[in-house]
């Protein structure tokens, strides 16, 4: 998985283990969506997430980036990307 910064403290990147992260807040303080937490947690990129949930790749971008919400997602789209992740669809928004 790449990892989110530069100065990133893990190899592998995963923001979901990181000693420097707080559930919600990634380690430079800034807010970290569920999707992004379970997507990171399941060691995929936002490309493998979008290929696996059929979800495109800019909507995920969006919603990772704060552009928009989970819970204004269809409900098609959010169940995907749950199934995808292997997460309870709840968990997301």
């Amino acid at each position: 998985m790449r990892r989110k910064y530069r100065d990133c403290q893990r190899a592998d990147g995963d923001c979901s283990v990181c000693s420097l992260v707080s559930y919600g807040r990634d380690c430079h303080n800034r807010p970290i969506t569920a999707i992004e937490w379970s997507r990171r947690a399941a060691g995929m990129s936002q490309q493998e997430l979008a290929d696996k949930s059929n979800v495109g790749l800019r909507l995920i971008q969006k919603v990772e980036g704060g552009e928009s919400q989970a819970g204004n997602l269809t409900a098609r789209n959010l169940l995907a990307i749950a199934d995808a992740l292997g997460v309870d669809p709840k968990r997301l928004i």
